[in-house]
């Protein structure tokens, strides 16, 4: 057995044991983030408790799994976990992106939909970033056709070219 299948067998026995002793019933799979690196995905019907207030359980989750597999072995790399599509966004990389790159419309497409089920759900609107305006736009564009929901941005005093997203119910 190689080294990144110990890790990925590893990584999903422990998910699935994390899961079952917070009493929720949850299926793990593994999948790929660019660069072949691994990536957990849990598909569950109890979505919300796995995630939690603003993705709070889920980086909790995530970076208790993460602990446990540096402790098995300190080489192996940050191990993301997705609920129904939702990630807290901590893959592990370089960071923040730099000018002229480009942005990943997945991950902004994600979050916008993601975003939008929570405002529905809430029924009370929530800010997003701040981001810069390829960054806003994906999300603006993702959810310009949702009838439930409008988005606008807010400028951060003292700073130009990065704002925040505000998502919002129509007619709230």
């Amino acid at each position: 057995m190689s080294n990144e299948q110990s890790l990925e067998s590893l990584a999903s026995e422990v998910l699935s044991e994390m899961v079952r002793l917070l009493g929720i019933t949850a299926e793990v799979s593994c999948g790929e983030l660019e660069g072949k690196r691994l990536k957990l995905c849990l598909d569950s019907g109890n979505a919300g408790r796995l995630i939690g207030r603003k993705g709070q359980s889920l980086e909790s989750l995530e970076l208790l799994l993460n602990r446990i597999l540096k402790c098995a072995n300190e080489k192996n790399p940050w191990v993301p976990v997705e609920v129904d599509g939702y990630s807290t966004g901590r893959t592990g990389g370089a960071g923040p992106r730099r000018r002229g790159e480009r942005v990943d419309n997945e991950k902004f497409t994600c979050l916008a939909t993601d975003t939008a089920k929570e405002v529905k759900l809430w029924r009370k609107e929530k800010k997003l970033g701040p981001f810069s305006p390829a960054e806003r736009r994906v999300i603006h564009m993702t959810l310009k056709d949702d009838e439930e929901i409008f988005t606008e941005s807010e400028s951060i005093p003292g700073e130009s070219g990065r704002k925040y997203v505000i998502v919002k119910l129509k007619g709230a």
